[in-house]
């Protein structure tokens, strides 16, 4: 998990100022002068200002973790802390638990039955973040007041950033900056047609490696992009698939290279001819070995979910981090004719949590297709899923 911590140092820095000042009340004083010291940007200071004053908000509502309006709440006071802030509600979720947890361990009071809660906390509170994503779009309004304070590049129209913007999640303009989004921009203006693929690799440092996938949104298109990805062996640490309005289909993946083969070889090539079904995806991921570390049994959960959101059936599941998983659940989610509208990755470690907001024919899945989900995932996955009204 902190791993996925776009600035992890703000923790490092948040548990020093709270180490350093064991009296509550001094401790916002503290990280406001520690801000100052370092020349924090305002986003940073927030942030920081955060993880001091809340460090044990979660401590105190573990014990309510069976109680779906103490998290809805919690889930509402992390999205009014993240709202105007480079950090998302996830970041700000994720960066509290590690804080608690070290801080609650430090003390010795961290029991395994108080692990478990703060386990059950999390995942309870980051299903409801992920689950409302998919509903909260850019409108026409919102896309021409963001355009207005975005920085765009000469060559660069308010009107084609305005376009671009319109229909996708409000969550993109939480997790790209300015020259991300001018990027983005830049790779769907070269898609001549629906068919065309755009792609880009780069390294995000610390080891880690960023794909950014632009494209006609199209059947099987996220389940070729993971299959390619297995195939490569790569270890996704993280990843957000989003459609807009106008159906540009926008993938980012962030993931480790292990076995260097990036380093050895350009994957565009063969990624992009995946997109474009030049390749057969299930022969390249079929003769890839994999050894699958099986998830311990409380650690797997696939639970199809109806009335999270008015206009998407979401799909939750926490599950071992083994390799192919997102390609076969993808592939799986495709074969029964489901568009994946939204898919939200999260890896820690050996375990992932995703989140999928899928429609078929243009609404949400209705009993008899939801049953054959249901199936089909249990397929792929071994799980038993669990399927709502």
């Amino acid at each position: 998990m902190l791993r996925e911590l776009g600035n992890p140092d703000l923790l490092i820095l948040a548990l020093i100022v709270r180490d350093g000042g064991r009296d509550a009340s001094v401790r916002p004083a503290s990280a406001r002068a520690v801000a100052e010291h370092l020349h924090l940007g305002k986003d940073s200071r927030q942030f920081l200002d955060f993880l001091v004053a809340d460090d044990l908000h979660m401590s105190d509502l573990a014990s309510d973790t069976r109680d779906a309006l103490a998290v809805e709440a919690f889930a509402g006071y992390l999205n009014k802390a993240s709202t105007f802030s480079a950090f998302t509600a996830e970041e700000h979720l994720k960066a509290l638990f590690l804080m608690t947890l070290a801080t609650l361990d430090a003390e010795g009071a961290l029991s395994g039955e108080r692990a478990r809660q703060f386990a059950r906390l999390y995942d309870d509170t980051y299903g409801q973040l992920t689950k409302a994503y998919g509903d909260q779009m850019i409108d026409a309004t919102l896309a021409k007041r963001s355009a207005a304070s975005i920085a765009r590049p000469a060559g660069m129209t308010e009107h084609e950033l305005v376009d671009f913007l319109s229909g996708f999640p409000r969550r993109y303009l939480n997790l790209f900056d300015s020259r991300t989004i001018a990027e983005h921009v830049r790779m769907c203006r070269q898609l001549a047609s629906a068919d065309e693929v755009q792609c880009v690799l780069s390294k995000a440092g610390g080891g880690v490696w960023e794909v950014t996938v632009a494209t006609g949104d199209r059947p099987y298109l996220f389940a070729r992009i993971c299959g390619v990805l297995a195939h490569l062996n790569a270890d996704i640490i993280s990843g957000q698939a989003m459609t807009s309005a106008q159906g540009i289909a926008l993938g980012v993946f962030r993931f480790h290279d292990d076995e260097g083969a990036l380093e050895r070889s350009d994957p565009k090539p063969i990624l992009i001819d995946a997109i474009a079904g030049r390749i057969d995806v299930e022969s390249l991921v079929t003769h890839t070995q994999h050894a699958a570390a099986p998830a311990p049994p409380d650690e797997r959960m696939v639970n199809i979910d109806n009335d999270a959101s008015p206009r998407y059936t979401v799909i939750e599941m926490i599950a071992g981090n083994e390799p192919g998983l997102l390609y076969r659940v993808s592939r799986a989610l495709s074969g029964c004719g489901c568009s994946l509208e939204m898919v939200v990755i999260a890896t820690e470690g050996p375990r992932a949590h995703d989140v999928f907001h899928i429609t078929k024919d243009g609404g949400k899945l209705g009993a008899g297709d939801r049953r054959a989900v249901a199936a089909a995932l249990e397929r792929v996955t071994n799980r038993v899923t669990r399927s709502g009204s």
